[in-house]
């Protein structure tokens, strides 16, 4: 047993290891993917604004004020599409540059806390895992593969102790 047990630590460490290695690669490619999804927004409300400073004096509130007071409903829906995008490009811009210029604490804090999901999912679907040498890759996978095994060494534990209790348990009732 103590063999197999040895030998499924290992194992369990070798693969946290090289699953958490891919972290600082996916998130270069989820930034990558942020990036243009913000410039295609970015061009997106650069096309209003162009409507705007013909027709507004370059006033995109007025244009977007415009829409809404429109009394067909598709115009107004593209208002409230403008003012959408008006809104998200800061936070988008905001993303990016914790993604692009943050410390890598910050951007995994971003990833665990703030991620666009369908983004990921997006990212994840073109991603092609790789063996990363990066120190940020390096020191999240040994953290990821001792924390595998630190889990795998808990329940171990926790499986032994119940089995323990239950085995001097049924021992005190003969």
């Amino acid at each position: 047993m103590t063999f197999i047990n040895g030998l499924l630590q290992r194992l369990l460490f070798t693969f946290g290891v090289m699953l958490f290695m891919q972290l600082p690669q996916f998130i270069d490619h989820y930034s990558q993917q942020l990036s243009g999804y913000y410039l295609a927004q970015q061009n997106q409300l650069q096309q209003f604004q162009l409507i705007a400073d013909s027709n507004f004096n370059g006033q995109l509130d007025t244009l977007i004020a415009d829409f809404n007071a429109s009394p067909a409903p598709a115009v107004q829906q593209v208002g409230k599409q403008v003012l959408t995008l008006q809104q998200a490009l800061p936070v988008l811009a905001s993303d990016l540059a914790i993604l692009t210029e943050g410390s890598y604490i910050n951007k995994l804090t971003y990833f665990v806390t703030r991620i666009d999901s369908k983004l990921a999912e997006n990212t994840l679907s073109l991603f092609t895992p790789g063996i990363p040498l990066s120190q940020a890759a390096i020191v999240t996978g040994l953290i990821g593969g001792i924390t595998l095994n630190l889990l795998w060494l808990f329940s171990l534990k926790l499986l032994s102790l119940i089995f323990y209790r239950k085995h001097t348990q049924t021992k005190k009732s003969v």
